[in-house]
């Protein structure tokens, strides 16, 4: 298993890991995902400034994350897109993830990691308490669509 900057090459394979597991959560009625999360244009931008990461099983993708400066937050850098494929979840890959964000984070001088997600994606949420992250609250990103919730680790 490794966890390597993704490529410009691997944008179709990351495109793909997200929308599956776009269509998973809402399968699981979570309803405040939005299409838009998984945009073709920001993501190829992520990967050529370096904060796309995937994440192989013989030399298979099975997961992506994007870790990259908050723009909000100075000294912060922001978890976004964590995804695995739906076949591969339920194995600790999303822990392991964190972990190398968390890492990746404090490596690059960053002294908290925040993440927004889904008001209703309760997997997630607990998962992100167990590895110590605090719920900041509730923000609308536009009104009646997009519903998140800020969480939020120090790292120092």
């Amino acid at each position: 298993m490794e966890i390597l900057k993704a490529k410009d090459s691997q944008l179709l394979e990351i495109l793909y890991i997200i929308r599956e597991c776009a269509q998973q959560l809402k399968d699981k009625g979570v309803k405040y995902w939005h299409n838009t999360h998984a945009d073709y244009a920001q993501i190829s931008k992520d990967i050529e400034q370096g904060y796309v990461f995937i994440l192989t099983i013989k030399k298979g993708p099975v997961g992506t994350i994007t870790v990259k400066p908050d723009p909000e937050v100075e000294n912060t850098s922001h978890l976004d897109r964590l995804a695995i494929f739906p076949h591969f979840q339920r194995r600790g890959l999303a822990k392991i993830m964190i972990d190398f964000a968390e890492k990746h984070s404090l490596e690059n001088g960053y002294s908290s990691l925040r993440g927004t997600i889904p008001v209703d994606d309760k997997s997630l949420c607990k998962l992100l308490e167990e590895k110590g992250f605090v719920n900041k609250g509730i923000i609308h990103h536009v009104p009646n669509e997009l519903v998140k919730i800020v969480f939020e680790k120090k790292l120092v």
